[in-house]
């Protein structure tokens, strides 16, 4: 436990020194609330829609915004580049796991996590107004958003760990990253029936989706069924992360790299 513990905090300090990084990715988060404040602002018209009202929007948003911003959108490039330049095959020669080290690198997005959370609470205020919440719809939210971000860490890991059976995964991450978005800026609801069907079955949908549902329009009985399918998701994103990393350390050991 302690060598990945090292390798977590040798990865933080890498990632603090960056400091400028920091302050253009807040930059980029609001003003993608601010262009979505007022778009919303402008179709709403002062009225609610679905039971959402301008200020829960304003909320939704920067909860999925949170999220986009909070993990990164190329640590499928690292996983991905180990593999192909051969550093996986060098790391399994060594007493550690390769799953277990890449996960030790992504915890780092904590920085990100306190960070943004703290920009998107002072945002939220200031564009949407102050939500009235329970301790039980907090107790939840906090559940559901440490769920997503363990969904989004283990996608990212998927999609690099492609690279064991394709030559090229970058499609993968638009198509995937893409569907996620979907649910950023426009909660399920808003979606006509048919396509919401399609996006309730994919695990990118409850990375956004159930934080942000939890949130702004809360309900127990909602809100449990919710965090069920987050549970779902995340063990068959783990179980696909799992086969993948099998099949790539049987082709490495058969292979020799």
């Amino acid at each position: 436990m302690k060598k990945y513990l090292s390798i977590f905090k040798f990865e933080l300090k890498s990632e603090i020194n960056f400091k400028i990084d920091y302050i253009f990715s807040l930059v980029s988060y609001a003003v993608h609330i601010f262009v979505f404040y007022a778009l919303w602002d402008y179709i709403l018209q002062g009225k609610d829609i679905l039971g959402y009202t301008r200020g829960a929007l304003i909320w939704y948003i920067i909860v999925g915004e949170f999220m986009a911003y909070s993990i990164g959108k190329k640590n499928y490039i690292k996983v991905s580049d180990m593999i192909k330049n051969g550093d996986v095959a060098n790391l399994m020669t060594k007493p550690i796991s390769f799953i277990k080290y890449i996960l030790a690198q992504e915890a780092t997005c904590v920085v990100n996590l306190v960070i943004n959370f703290i920009f998107g609470i002072i945002l939220g205020i200031i564009m949407g107004g102050a939500l009235s919440v329970t301790p039980i719809q907090i107790l939840l939210f906090l559940v559901s958003m440490g769920i997503s971000v363990l969904i989004a860490i283990f996608i990212q890991v998927f999609i690099g760990m492609l690279a064991f059976v394709t030559e090229e995964n970058k499609s993968f991450y638009l198509v995937i990253s893409k569907a996620m978005l979907l649910l950023v800026f426009t909660p399920l609801e808003f979606f006509p029936s048919y396509v919401g069907n399609i996006l309730r079955f994919l695990p990118t949908t409850y990375i956004v989706y159930p934080p942000g549902k939890i949130l702004v329009d809360f309900s127990l009985a909602s809100s449990l069924p919710l965090i069920i399918g987050q549970v779902i998701s995340l063990i068959v994103v783990i179980i696909g992360v799992l086969i993948l990393n099998r099949k790539g350390e049987r082709n490495i050991y058969v292979n020799g790299g």
